[in-house]
């Protein structure tokens, strides 16, 4: 039995992009009265796992994100059957590499928009049963039903979907992953919501609708959300590359001349990260993920990283208005900038630099670009053990 805990504590500081008459005011350009610089204890974690022979259990809380049971993470029994390990409870859906990564080991403050963060918003954990596992050492699989719901709620609708991952090399310093994901989420009353909402500017930043299945008014009842995503990684020594490209079709969002309409939207990003200290990249094979290693030195380990996020809306437009702006276009752009310093194991101190875009074009012949491009910076203060 294993008891652990971890603590974020974060700090931010927005510059607001300033109004331009060419470019009408939204986003941080409009003063909303809520204060976003400032404090922000992000997590507050305690968790219980255990193992009797095999059979094994995990109970995890995060005590910074309100009552229970709302502020319940993972909630599961698992047991090996065959060649892998079923489980049930509440968990992470099997979806991408960086949505699997724990929050103790991602390289940036923040997930990117092909995440909980971006197209899966608000569905972070879910309710069901999954099985997953490993075939030869080298090719992974996993597989989940669950409900569109976390704890404390009904259970309604439906998700299920699956990844597949090919490990070709997983030497220390040498790791070569490729994986394919797909999911259907069919939200129902009383569900979370099957939508795409991206904050840009850190989780205290700015938030915009890609569009919600089901929101076009009709009798249809397709209110699903359909992904399929590819996910690349190689780590050489102590660099690391790694990016993840997802396509996504919201059933019935909008309207055009009366007739239901669906939504596509695809989002990626690429990201690169280097110990200057020469520490070498952790592969989880069991997650399909990478992980952080130990400082090498008494003083610990520094890392430098970067990621370009991109997310967009491709039917949006004066005809068809998914993203609900009444504009040309529906797109953000994130420019990550960080550097992460490991104190040693169990202290991490991370700073991120965001330069942010959000365009949603013009509202027609005349009108100029709304344009927003606030910048931050956020400091965070990492404790686990």
């Amino acid at each position: 039995m294993v008891f652990g805990a971890r603590a974020h504590l974060d700090v931010h500081s927005f510059d607001n992009d300033k109004a331009d008459p060419g470019h009408p005011a939204f986003g941080s350009q409009v003063d909303d009265g809520q204060p976003r610089s400032g404090f922000n204890f992000r997590r507050g974690y305690t968790d219980v796992t255990a193992r009797f022979y095999d059979l094994s259990l995990k109970f995890q809380n995060d005590f910074a994100a309100g009552t229970f049971p709302g502020s319940l993470r993972e909630a599961w029994v698992a047991a090996k059957i065959g060649p892998g390990q079923l489980t049930v409870g509440q968990f992470k859906a099997y979806r991408g590499m960086e949505e699997l990564t724990s929050s103790n080991e991602t390289t940036m403050m923040e997930r990117p928009s092909t995440s909980s963060t971006g197209i899966y918003a608000g569905r972070q954990w879910l309710m069901g049963v999954g099985y997953k596992g490993i075939f030869a050492d080298q090719l992974g699989y996993a597989v989940n039903i669950m409900s569109l719901t976390h704890t404390g709620m009904p259970v309604k609708g439906s998700s299920y979907g699956g990844r597949l991952f090919w490990v070709p090399r997983s030497q220390e310093g040498d790791t070569l992953h490729f994986g394919f994901s797909y999911s259907i989420d069919t939200e129902a009353a009383g569900s979370l919501s099957a939508k795409v909402v991206d904050i840009y500017g850190g989780r205290r930043g700015f938030s915009q609708s890609f569009g919600s299945a089901g929101a076009a008014a009709g009798l249809s009842g397709h209110h699903s959300e359909t992904t399929w995503a590819l996910e690349a990684a190689y780590a050489i020594g102590p660099v690391n590359l790694q990016g993840e490209y997802a396509a996504v079709k919201l059933d019935n969002t909008h309207l055009l001349a009366g007739t239901q309409k669906d939504s596509h939207v695809q989002a990626y990003y690429v990201q690169a990260s280097w110990f200057i200290t020469g520490e070498k990249t952790i592969y989880r094979k069991e997650r399909g993920a990478f992980g952080k290693p130990k400082p090498i030195r008494k003083w610990g380990a520094i890392e430098l990283a970067a990621r370009y996020d991109a997310v967009e809306n491709k039917d949006q437009s004066l005809v068809e208005n998914p993203c609900g702006t009444g504009t040309t276009k529906c797109q953000v752009q994130v420019l990550t900038l960080g550097v992460n310093w490991y104190v040693r194991e169990g202290v991490r101190l991370m700073l991120n630099y965001y330069l942010t875009e959000a365009e949603i074009g013009n509202a027609g012949p005349g009108t100029p670009n709304r344009k927003d491009s606030p910048s931050v910076i956020s400091f965070r203060t990492q404790l686990s053990f």
